[in-house]
């Protein structure tokens, strides 16, 4: 499975999101690359919004992007299958945070949105096992970390 992970973002957070997207994005990538989770779901995206501290407006970023739909790949022609969560967070806090506490925050953040997410999945999509793969995943990493 694809995994795409970038920011729905205010210009004055954009630099710090986007450091720890790409990071996220650079070590998730390969590790969910062979992996399966049914439905025909080809790609997980990975929606961080920090546009306003005002929670109503950031939701209406996550509420476009919360869903699981289909797109034509404009190189391929093919159609790709794909889930996508949304997670808000406040751009006060994006700029309070270190990089590190930051990236730490976000995943804690994909992690409470993936264990109850913003509505209902694809029926035969098995997010209880890509949310045990991810809390695995980034486990490992944090253990490499410490050592």
């Amino acid at each position: 499975m694809r995994v795409i992970i970038t920011g729905i973002v205010a210009p004055e957070v954009r630099a710090q999101i986007g450091s720890v997207t790409t990071h996220l994005g650079d070590m998730l990538g390969p590790l969910f690359a062979p992996l399966d989770y049914g439905g025909g779901i080809e790609q997980f995206a990975v929606f961080f919004v920090s546009v306003e501290s005002d929670p109503f407006e950031n939701e209406r970023y996550c509420i476009a992007n919360n869903r699981a739909s289909r797109y034509k790949d404009f190189l391929t022609g093919k159609t790709v299958k794909f889930v996508g969560v949304a997670v808000p967070i406040d751009p006060e806090t994006v700029l309070a945070l270190s990089e590190a506490k930051l990236s730490k925050c976000l995943e804690n953040l994909l992690l409470e949105e993936l264990e109850s997410p913003a509505y209902a999945m694809p029926k035969n999509f098995d997010r209880q096992r890509l949310l045990a793969d991810l809390r695995v995943f980034l486990a490992r990493r944090d253990e490499n970390a410490e050592s």
